[in-house]
């Protein structure tokens, strides 16, 4: 009787285990990457948008590039979605078009 106990313990641990590694996959699959061109144009500017896009709901990543004038977010796509981020760095008083990446081409 306790061989057949220590064998369903480490069946349950074993299923939890797995239960636990589809979560966490699942998470990952939610994370999103957008780079936007925007009309920032000093390090105010740069310092206002590191200020506020951050407390945005789903962001989880933030960088701003003065020299390029880029913002690159890594977002929740659970929690948010471009347009939104996008409307929150407008709101700030600044553009904000998104970067879209070209497809490398297949021969």
């Amino acid at each position: 009787m306790k061989h057949f106990l220590r064998i369903m313990m480490v069946a349950a641990v074993a299923g939890l285990l797995s239960i636990s590694a589809n979560a966490q996959d699942k998470k990952v699959d939610n994370i999103k990457e957008v780079t936007f061109t925007s009309s920032i144009e000093c390090k105010n500017c740069v310092k206002k948008v590191e200020a506020n896009i951050p407390f945005e709901k789903g962001v989880k990543d933030l960088k701003v590039n003065l020299d390029n004038q880029t913002i690159y977010i890594k977002y929740d796509a659970t929690k948010t979605t471009k347009e939104k981020l996008a409307a929150a760095i407008v709101k700030l008083g600044y553009t904000a078009e998104e970067v879209v990446k070209e497809e490398p081409v297949k021969e």
